[in-house]
């Protein structure tokens, strides 16, 4: 009866053991390694946007500066110094339409 007892139960103490050493080792190790993944694409996220930040910061001092609140000021607004003048040039007006004077648009050409 001993024999049949350790015959049975030391392959399933065995099998309990690997089951958990799977637990313990091998599936956290699937959870940090997705957690490393991530964390990993979270570091290129925050180099991308620190770098985006800089650009923007060195964009808001330019634009302090009195040289770009003056250009800024003619080009958007058309603002002049006193004794300037300022011209606009409007767009130039548009091609005439070609008609082809084919039925039924030959009525068209009786028209004009």
């Amino acid at each position: 009866m001993r024999a049949i007892l350790t015959g049975f139960v030391l392959p399933l103490l065995i099998a309990l053991a690997l089951f958990a050493g799977l637990v313990v080792f091998v599936f956290p190790t699937g959870t940090w390694l997705d957690q490393r993944a991530e964390a990993e694409e979270l570091d290129q996220s925050l180099l991308e946007l620190t770098d985006e930040q800089a650009e923007l910061r060195d964009e808001i001092r330019r634009m302090r500066t009195p040289t770009e609140i003056e250009r800024i000021a003619r080009r958007d607004f058309g603002l002049v110094f006193p004794g300037e003048e300022a011209y606009a040039l409007l767009p130039a007006p548009p091609a005439p339409i070609e008609i082809p004077p084919s039925w039924p648009l030959s009525i068209l050409h009786d028209q004009s």
